[in-house]
C-alpha cells in the first residue's frame, strides 16, 4: 500500500519491485513514489496479474500524504486540505503516512477532525518502535472513524510487502479495492522490516530533518 520505485528514492526499479511482489505472494502493490506518478504507469504496464493502485506520496505544506487511485501527479507544497480535494477529484484516496511519528506527522487530532481524509497508516514496516505507534495509530483510526490501512514504505526492493492491507472486495479491480478500503473493509498483515533496512532510511533522512530545521525562513 505503501512502495517506491527508483522514480523517486528507491533503489529498485518498477521490474524489480513487482518482482519481489510476486514471490512475497502479494495480490498487488500500490506505488507511491514522490513527485511523480511515473512509475505507477510503468507498473500499471508490467503488472501481470497483479493489482497496481497508481498513486504519490504528495508533500504538502503541513505532512504528506498518500494518494491512491490518482492518474495525474500532484504539485508538492500546496495546503493539505487543497491537496486531499484535488486527489477526491480524480477519483482517489487520501491516506495520512506514518500519522504519529515525531518529525514526520505535521498534523494533531484536531486538525485531522476537520479533514476529509479516507483512512490512515497504522502500521508501517520501516518506521522506528512500529508496535509503539500501532497502538497509538489504531487508537487514532478510531475516534477519527476512518478506515486503516498499513505499508512497508519500501525505498528497497527487499522492505517490499514487510507490511501488507487486506482488503476485502467483490473482485480484483482497482476501483473495487479502492471502495473496499474507503468502506473499512480491511485489516493488516506482517511485520517491521530488517533493523538494516531501518539505519539506511534514518541514514537519508536526519539530513533532511537537520536542513528542515535550520532553513531560514523565505522572505514574502
Amino acid at each position: 500500500m505503501h512502495v517506491h520505485t527508483s522514480y523517486s528514492d528507491s533503489n529498485g526499479s518498477v521490474s524489480e519491485v513487482l518482482k519481489e511482489a510476486q514471490r512475497k505472494g502479494l495480490d498487488g502493490v500500490a506505488i507511491t513514489d514522490h513527485k511523480t506518478v511515473r512509475g505507477a504507469y510503468e507498473a500499471l504496464r508490467r503488472r501481470g496479474k497483479l493489482i497496481v493502485i497508481p498513486g504519490q506520496e504528495v508533500k504538502t505544506k503541513q505532512c504528506e500524504i498518500l494518494a491512491l487511485g490518482i492518474r495525474e501527479k500532484i504539485e508538492d507544497n500546496l495546503p493539505v486540505l487543497e491537496v486531499i480535494k484535488k486527489i477526491h477529484a480524480q477519483g482517489g484516496l487520501a491516506i495520512l503516512p506514518h500519522p504519529t511519528v515525531p518529525f514526520f506527522s505535521g498534523l494533531n487530532e484536531e486538525n485531522l477532525k476537520n479533514l476529509p481524509i479516507d483512512g490512515i497508516e497504522v502500521f508501517s514496516s520501516i518506521t522506528p518502535l512500529p508496535w509503539h505507534f500501532l497502538k497509538k495509530n489504531l487508537e487514532l483510526a478510531r475516534r477519527l472513524r476512518v478506515s486503516i490501512v498499513a505499508g512497508s514504505d519500501s525505498h528497497f526492493v527487499e522492505t517490499v510487502g514487510d507490511a501488507y492491507t487486506i482488503i476485502r472486495c467483490e473482485d480484483r479491480s482497482i476501483h473495487e479495492a479502492l471502495r473496499a478500503i474507503r468502506l473499512g473493509r480491511t485489516s493488516i498483515g506482517g511485520g517491521p522490516s530488517k533493523i538494516s533496512f531501518k539505519l539506511r532510511m534514518i541514514g537519508g533522512t536526519i539530513p533532511h530533518i537537520i536542513s528542515g530545521i535550520f532553513k531560514k525562513p523565505k522572505r514574502l
